[in-house]
C-alpha cells in the first residue's frame, strides 16, 4: 500500500519517538531541516505519532539506507511496530469483521489482524510503499475480503494483494508412497495455477505475461507464470519430504507465478506447505475469486486433490513410465516459445505454418503468453487422456483458435476467451478442484 497518513498511523517507532528508528548514528542534514530550531537531541526525543507523514518518511527512508541488508534478502523495514490503537476517520458504513462501523470516528486495533513483519513494497528499501500481513481466523476468501474491508475503514484504495492457503504436509502418506503423493499434490498444484490464470483471462480481460525491472545484468525478474523447472522442484520437495521427514529450506525460491509454493521455513508453525495467490489486484472480484480460495483450500486440507490416486498412477506409468520430472513439464503449457514450436501437435503445425507459429512466437514473446494453450497438447493432460471426446473438443477449439489468429482481426483476449470456453478448458480445470475423490 502507499505510505500516506493512514496507512502510516497503522505502525510507528519501536520506542515510540525518532530515536527507535535511529537508534545508532548522526543525524543527517536532510532529517534536520525538517525541524528547524530543534537540537539533534531534542529531534530524537520528539513523540513518531506527533510527526507529519512527510517528516516519517524522510526518517525511514534514512533507517532504509543504514540497514546494510538488500531487500532481496531481508525487505523488513527496520525498528517499526505496529501501533496498539489508532483513530479511523470512517467516511461511510463499513462492515468489518462483522461489525458495522458508520461515518466517524473510530477507535481501531491494528495489532489484533496486522501481524509479521512490515516490509519495503519496492526493491530500493524505499517507505513510499509498504507490505502489511493481515491476519485473521477465517477462510482464505473471507481472510481477502476483509483485508479489502480493511481498507476501506481506513480510508485506502484497494490495492493489490497477495493471499495465502496453508495445509499440513501430509507426512504419512508421503512416507508410504513419496513419489506418487508428491506427484499428486503437484499435479493439483498445477491445476491451481492453470485456474488463476484462467480467472485472468476471462473474469479481468488480463494476459498472462512476464514482468521486469532493470536491463542486462541489473535486470530483476518480478512477475511471471509458473516455470516447469519450479513445478517439479515443489514434488521433490515433497517426495523429500516422505523419504527423509525433511527436506532443504526453499525460501522464496518457488513463490514465482500466479500462485507460488512455500515450504514449511516460510510459517511460524511446524509441518505446513502453502500457496501464495499473488494475482489479486484492485479491481478483482473477491466474490470470485473468494470462491477459488476456498475450494482450494478445503480440497488441499482434505488432501481431495481432484482425480484419484489410481487415475494419476495410471496415468503416470501409462505415459511416463514413472518419469517425475518428464510427466509435470509435458503438461504444464507454459514452456519457452522454442519447446512449444517444437512440440507443438502436428496437424495445429500444418494449419498455422511452422513460420507462422515463428513469427508468432515472436510477435507475442513474453507479453502473451497465455497464447502458448492454443498450442498445447492437452490429450495427455491427466483430466482428458482418458477422454477422445474431450480431446476431440479442445483440439477443434485450438484450429479454430488458430485460424483466428491467422486473420489477426480479432484481439487476442477475445479469442483466448472463446478458445477457452469453447474448449471446455476452462470449466473442466475449475470443476477438478471442486471434485473430491477419497482414493
Amino acid at each position: 500500500m502507499v505510505s500516506d497518513r493512514p496507512v502510516l498511523s497503522l505502525f510507528g517507532s519501536r520506542t515510540g519517538t525518532v530515536s527507535g528508528i535511529l537508534p545508532n548514528g548522526e543525524l543527517t542534514d536532510s532529517i534536520r531541516k525538517l525541524f528547524p530550531g530543534s537540537t539533534d537531541s531534542e529531534i530524537r526525543q520528539m513523540e513518531w505519532r506527533n510527526l507529519a507523514p512527510y517528516q516519517q518518511l524522510e526518517i525511514l527512508t534514512e533507517g532504509g539506507k543504514r540497514k546494510g541488508v538488500p531487500f532481496y534478502k531481508d525487505r523488513t523495514i527496520p525498528n517499526v511496530k505496529y501501533e496498539e490503537g489508532v483513530f479511523a476517520d470512517v467516511k461511510k458504513t463499513t462492515l468489518f469483521l462483522g461489525k458495522p462501523f458508520n461515518p466517524g470516528l473510530h477507535t481501531i486495533r491494528p495489532s489484533e489482524y496486522l501481524k509479521g513483519p512490515i516490509e519495503y513494497m519496492g526493491p530500493e528499501n524505499y517507505p513510499g510503499g509498504v507490505e502489511l500481513h493481515f491476519r485473521i481466523r477465517k477462510s482464505a476468501g473471507e481472510t481477502s475480503q476483509e483485508a479489502r474491508n480493511f481498507q476501506e475503514l481506513i480510508g485506502v484504495p484497494p490495492t493489490h494483494q497477495h493471499v495465502y492457503v496453508v495445509a499440513p504436509i501430509p507426512h504419512k502418506k508421503l512416507k508410504k508412497n513419496p513419489e506418487l503423493v508428491a506427484l499428486q499434490n503437484a499435479e493439483f498444484y498445477r491445476r491451481v495455477n492453470l485456474a488463476a490464470e484462467m480467472i485472468s483471462i476471462m473474469e479481468e480481460g488480463s494476459r498472462i505475461r512476464e514482468r521486469t525491472r532493470g536491463t542486462g545484468r541489473d535486470e530483476v525478474y518480478i512477475f511471471g507464470s509458473l516455470k516447469p523447472q519450479n513445478l517439479v522442484k515443489m514434488a521433490q520437495y515433497l517426495v523429500e519430504k516422505g523419504k527423509t521427514g525433511a527436506a532443504s529450506q526453499l525460501k522464496d525460491e518457488l513463490k514465482m507465478a500466479w500462485v507460488g509454493f512455500r515450504g514449511d521455513d516460510k510459517f511460524d508453525a511446524p509441518g505446513l506447505m502453502g500457496m501464495e495467490f499473488r494475482s489479486i489486484n484492485a479491481s478483482t472480484d473477491l466474490e470470485v475469486f473468494g470462491r477459488f480460495l476456498n475450494t482450494v483450500q478445503k480440497s488441499w486440507i482434505q488432501q481431495n486433490l481432484g482425480i484419484k490416486a489410481s487415475e494419476i498412477e495410471t496415468w503416470f506409468q501409462q505415459n511416463y513410465q514413472g518419469n517425475l520430472e518428464k510427466a509435470l513439464t509435458a503438461n504444464w503449457y507454459q514452456k519457452d516459445w522454442k519447446d512449444v514450436i517444437q512440440q507443438t501437435p502436428r496437424d495445429l503445425k500444418q494449419s498455422i505454418g511452422w513460420w507462422g507459429l515463428r513469427s508468432l512466437s515472436k510477435r507475442m514473446g513474453n507479453t502473451n503468453q497465455e497464447v502458448k494453450m492454443i498450442f498445447h497438447d492437452w490429450s495427455k493432460d491427466p483430466l482428458f487422456f482418458q477422454s477422445p471426446d474431450k480431446q476431440n473438443q479442445i483440439r477443434q477449439a485450438q484450429l479454430e483458435a488458430i485460424q483466428s489468429l491467422k486473420t489477426n482481426q480479432t484481439s487476442i483476449q477475445s479469442i483466448m476467451q472463446t478458445f477457452l470456453n469453447d474448449s471446455g478448458l476452462y470449466e473442466a480445470t475449475l470443476n477438478s478442484l471442486y471434485t473430491s475423490p477419497t482414493n
